[in-house]
């Protein structure tokens, strides 16, 4: 194995919580102006992972969730962030290896595609539970201004010719370079190849360069309008939804129903308790009035807003909160029991500044489920 202990417990951490396999930590240096690695400071709690190998790979797949769909080969969340699949010099043994292991599972890549080679491209379309996750971004004028080195003629080709699973898109704040960017993925036919073409809201956060925060605001500013614009004209078209809001309801409704799943979980949860048990929610800004509604006739049920003030700019859903945000604005007068998005949690029950649940029950002298 390639892996010492701490770089196999992040690595076996990021699979199990997040379904992402890290292959490698090298940056690829294609330079997008959203990435991560130079601005998150807190991605320092995880050690670099060196080019894995083949045992290493096998050891991860025991770690993927076996009710997943899905296993993506490269970048994680927390674990190697900034890398692109395509530069492990064994990516399509890995891809080959990956089907194998999972035939009833998809395997995808999430990439730029600035660094596959075309000549596997026919191999990679040999491999029937093979997609690459392409993250197109936008193919307009921006696109060199977003993406330094971005491999333009060489993404043409994979999205002619590759076996394309998911297109991304990011809404730039101009509906006009939207418009061609889907008038090519249609003429192309993604739409009848691909499992899903998503939108992007940009989002940005404090830390962010002013380049991002100033392309973020465009997106933002404009992002309802784009919304309904897709769904007068593309209601196909997967995209993003910020905030849990009627006018986010259409292309694609994942996120309404999985909202609905947290609160049939939590009503369970709270049906069990005693009536004078006293509960309070904590919700992040993405699904505060959404919640508040659902509760509204639960007079033990208590909804309170808390902003993701870690990361901050435009960052407003589950997975980015942390104890340090709720123990700075949740100041409860009663507190009983509290219920939690469990999207703040890795496998092994830590926020993302690595502290334990525990810690946080003991501090509010509270019993807390994650749901």
């Amino acid at each position: 194995m390639i892996l010492n202990k701490e770089q196999f417990d992040a690595f076996s951490m990021e699979i199990a919580t997040f379904g992402n396999i890290p292959i490698s930590s090298q940056y690829c240096g294609i330079g997008c102006v959203f990435c991560k690695v130079h601005t998150d400071s807190y991605l320092g709690h995880y050690p670099k992972i060196p080019q894995i190998d083949e045992e290493d790979l096998l050891k991860g797949f025991e770690f993927v969730n076996p009710k997943v769909n899905y296993v993506r080969l490269g970048a994680g969340v927390l674990v190697a962030p900034h890398t692109d699949p395509f530069l492990h010099p064994k990516i399509y043994q890995f891809i080959k290896m990956a089907s194998e292991y999972f035939p009833t599972k998809m395997i995808t890549t999430v990439t730029t595609g600035a660094y596959i080679d075309e000549n596997m491209i026919d191999y990679l379309n040999s491999i029937p539970n093979y997609g690459i996750d392409l993250s197109l971004i936008t193919m307009q004028e921006q696109r060199e201004a977003i993406i330094p080195r971005s491999a333009r003629e060489r993404t043409m080709f994979v999205l002619k010719n590759g076996p394309i699973n998911k297109c991304t898109l990011m809404f730039t704040g101009k509906l006009d370079e939207l418009k061609r960017d889907l008038e090519l993925l249609y003429s192309l036919g993604i739409n009848k190849v691909a499992k899903q073409i998503l939108v992007r809201r940009i989002e940005h956060t404090d830390t962010s360069q002013q380049r991002l925060k100033t392309l973020s605001r465009a997106s933002i500013d404009g992002y309802e309008r784009c919304i309904e614009w897709l769904s007068a004209n593309y209601p196909d078209v997967v995209f993003t939804v910020p905030v849990l809001r009627d006018s986010y309801r259409g292309g694609n409704n994942e996120y309404f129903i999985e909202a609905e799943e947290h609160i049939d979980r939590q009503k369970k949860i709270i049906s069990e308790l005693s009536e004078d048990t006293f509960i309070n929610l904590i919700c992040p800004m993405s699904g505060y009035e959404y919640f508040t509604k659902a509760f509204i006739d639960y007079p033990n049920v208590q909804t309170n807003l808390v902003e993701n003030h870690l990361y901050g700019g435009s960052v407003t859903v589950a997975g980015l909160l942390n104890h340090a945000d709720i123990r700075e604005q949740f100041h409860p007068e009663r507190n009983d029991v509290m219920l939690l998005p469990e999207e703040m949690y890795n496998s092994e029950r830590r926020d993302l500044k690595g502290e334990q649940l525990e810690l946080l029950e003991q501090y509010y002298n509270a019993k807390i489920f994650l749901t």
